[in-house]
């Protein structure tokens, strides 16, 4: 299986966690690292070398919140000499789309549907449904 970590600020990856519950049980191998205001990046980088340094590289993939933030940085500096796929601007309905599809793809396949299935996940409703 797969392993997912997820960085975000404050509490996002942690209520990904949550909320996908409810749509398709507890989310196995799978753990969050918040980063709040205050902290510092040296600790939270840390948290993230630890959780890394934990978990088997081909079989992990670390999902970020955005792009630039402390998280991405904090992962893209743990990537140092490791093989784990990160994949940053995570929202809900990709989340749930990986933790089903796991078990089923290779980290190279869920790389690429991530990306694809990111694109639809964004929908301008008004344009859906103009009557124009």
């Amino acid at each position: 299986m797969i392993n997912i970590l997820i960085v975000t600020h404050g509490d996002f990856g942690k209520e990904l966690l949550k909320s996908s519950e409810l749509i398709i049980g507890k989310v196995e191998n799978a753990q969050s690292i918040s980063f709040y205001h205050g902290d510092s990046f040296e600790a939270l980088l840390n948290k993230v070398e630890e959780s890394v340094k934990n978990i088997s590289d081909d079989k992990l993939i670390v999902f970020t919140d955005m792009y630039g933030g402390s998280p991405y940085n904090a992962v893209i500096r743990a990537m140092k000499n490791r093989k784990f796929f990160h994949i940053t601007g995570i929202n809900f309905p990709l989340f749930i789309d990986i933790a089903i599809a796991r078990d089923s793809y290779s980290l190279d396949e869920i790389a690429e549907k991530i990306i694809k299935n990111g694109k639809k996940s964004i929908v301008f409703v008004n344009e859906k449904f103009s009557t124009d």
